[in-house]
């Protein structure tokens, strides 16, 4: 076989690996996005599959088999939400880098999880400076402000606050208003719980920073719930009639949280409210006043 021939030979098997190759490396931003969210979802699949089978036969999973599946959830989000940061970096002006920082970001810590548990989410802190630097005024931050109402972390209140201020759309302000106060509220229910036990105070300062929690210790509660309060009543008149993606107005979402914080906030008087016993006899709260009592909702479907 001659040189010229070799050569040929050479060039038409590079020419399909070559196509291969173009076809399964992902070139555009978008295609770079949905490749990281494909590899985190098939290490959570795998996590799936060996929770699924750590059960005994024909028994549930124990505790600890439970909470290593979460912990390895978390886990996952977090070594994939430095991929995502990265990617939104590169691409700055590209519609996907405010995706791949919502996705970044989107893994929420309701509870102070031991960070041994979880890990940690070093990513958090950069991809919030970059959502306030690069897309604050974006339309597309509402279920974003949703999203992080219910956590903890300090970078979710500056982020929430800059939103109500800066964002031009009305419906992504009332959303970013409504999170902020029940981010308030939720925090300072969770800080009584924490500061009430050792364990929980050294969770809460190694996820989120000692310098955090020290901050939080010394603020006037009181004026914090107050905020709250002033938020709710006033996204109710500023934004009531406004309609939210999930079909409820702004003030039929500010409306069962205000009459939390006034009536069933710590401190505050329950309302009397009335029902049966067990044995059919009718009863009011209020019988039971001075008494420690325990109520307990629930209902079957």
């Amino acid at each position: 076989m001659n040189r010229t021939v070799c050569l040929l030979l050479a060039l038409c098997l590079a020419a399909p690996l070559a196509a291969i190759g173009a076809q399964t490396t992902p070139t555009s931003p978008a295609e770079q996005y949905r490749a990281i969210l494909k590899e985190s979802q098939a290490l959570y699949d795998a996590a799936q599959k060996r929770f699924a089978a750590s059960a005994p036969k024909g028994g549930t999973p124990s505790d600890e088999q439970r909470t290593a599946l979460v912990g390895r959830a978390y886990a996952i989000k977090y070594e994939q939400a430095p991929k995502l940061v990265a990617l939104a970096e590169k691409y700055p002006s590209d519609p996907i880098a405010l995706d791949a920082l919502t996705q970044a970001v989107w893994q929420v810590n309701t509870v102070p999880y031991p960070v041994e548990m979880v890990g940690r989410d070093d990513a958090r802190p950069k991809a919030f400076a970059i959502l306030r630097r690069d897309h604050i005024r974006s339309e597309r931050l509402g279920p974003l402000c949703e999203r992080i109402a219910g956590g903890l972390c300090a970078e979710y209140e500056p982020f929430l606050r800059e939103v109500m201020e800066k964002n031009p759309r009305k419906e992504v302000r009332a959303q970013a208003r409504l999170a902020l106060a029940h981010y308030l509220s939720n925090r300072s229910l969770k800080l009584d719980l924490v500061l009430l036990d050792p364990k929980l105070a050294r969770d809460f300062a190694e996820l989120y920073g000692k310098d955090y929690l020290d901050r939080l210790r010394s603020q006037d509660r009181a004026q914090a719930t107050a905020e709250a309060e002033a938020l709710f009543v006033r996204a109710s008149r500023e934004h009531g009639d406004v309609k939210l993606p999930d079909g409820q107005t702004v003030a039929e979402k500010a409306q069962p949280e205000l009459f939390g914080l006034r009536h069933l906030s710590v401190g505050k008087m329950a309302p009397d409210i009335e029902g049966q016993d067990q044995d059919g006899v009718g009863f009011k709260l209020s019988d039971y006043r001075g008494k420690v009592v325990l109520l307990d909702f629930w209902c079957e479907y």
